[in-house]
């Protein structure tokens, strides 16, 4: 299960309209309850796409980005506990490609921006290799 404040799901819409027609994509930091299956998502942090060439549907995080983020999360005593990105004019379920890089124990935020304006989102996990949406609690 995923706990977000509804702050950090604004935050995401309007990332997602001003980047739109194009993918954008950043990290949910927090704390992670092993035991009970529980990501808590307290911050946002946006980084840039990556993919140049199919930016209107792929994204792609950097290395550089990827410990960049890790490296704050550390420093305010929080975790990575999942990663967002949009789809312009495209529904909020996995694509293969988010599958081929997926993470387990992490949340997956795909929010649709239709036509510019932030659409449905949901909150998605990896089990058993494969997608399944998650049970989300706005805080």
């Amino acid at each position: 299960m995923l706990r977000i404040k509804k702050e950090l799901i604004d935050k995401i819409a309007k990332q997602g309209e001003k980047g739109y027609p194009y993918e954008i994509c950043g990290f949910l930091l927090g704390s992670i309850d092993y035991n009970n299956d529980i990501r808590e998502a307290v911050e946002v942090y946006q980084v840039e796409n990556q993919n140049k060439e199919r930016a209107n549907d792929r994204f792609e995080i950097s290395p550089k980005d990827y410990i960049r983020v890790e490296n704050y999360a550390d420093s305010k005593g929080l975790s990575i506990v999942g990663i967002y990105h949009t789809h312009p004019d495209h529904p909020d379920r996995p694509s293969q490609t988010d599958l081929m890089f997926a993470q387990p124990d992490m949340s997956y935020i795909i929010m649709s921006i239709e036509k510019g304006k932030a659409g449905n989102w949901r909150s998605w996990k990896l089990e058993n290799d494969r997608f399944v949406q998650e049970k989300v609690e706005i805080l």
